[in-house]
């Protein structure tokens, strides 16, 4: 009795996971990606392309990604933390602290345990409009905006980049 009831199950199985020879794939038109729109924010418009700043000096690859991915996290950041003024948010530390390296919030951590956030802001006089970044080497960027000037140092691979070091200019 138990070989018939095994032979069905194995035999129902087979069955269940059959598919039609002649079964077709419907193909559907793709829709194009939407590569730049436009935001607002603080009153000010500005053009997004894939989620990037367009930044003098962005650059992409044939296919439209961008090309150094680093700059992008880097860009990222100053457009949710820094042009927004979150930074200076106590309530935003958790998420802002997932974006450094311990190394990298001691580079501006001051005696009293606070953080020196004007290295990398400016005092909040860094905005899209003036803000410029350029790769110095490898993982290690240049960032200016009102005639302020930081280094920052990337660290880790994609998805899972950090800020490693804080140098003022």
């Amino acid at each position: 009795m138990k070989k018939v009831l095994f032979i069905a199950t194995i035999v129902a199985l087979i069955m269940g996971t059959a598919v039609d020879a002649n079964a077709k794939v419907k193909k559907t038109k793709r829709k194009a990606a939407q590569t730049t729109k436009q935001m607002k924010s603080n009153n000010k418009t500005m053009v997004v392309d894939q989620g990037m700043w367009t930044a003098e000096g962005a650059k992409r690859l044939d296919n439209g990604d961008v090309a150094n991915l680093e700059q992008a996290f880097l860009i990222g950041f100053y457009t949710e933390y820094v042009y927004t003024g979150n930074i200076y948010n106590d309530s935003y530390f958790r998420y802002l602290k997932l974006k450094f390296t311990d190394a990298g919030l001691e580079s501006i951590k001051r005696e009293d345990g606070t953080y020196n956030w004007e290295i990398i802001t400016g005092n909040g006089n860094i905005n899209a409009s003036n803000f410029t970044i350029k790769e110095l080497e490898p993982k290690r960027f240049l960032v200016e905006g009102d005639g302020h000037k930081c280094i920052l140092t990337v660290t880790g691979g994609e998805g899972m980049y950090k800020i490693a070091k804080v140098e003022g200019e």
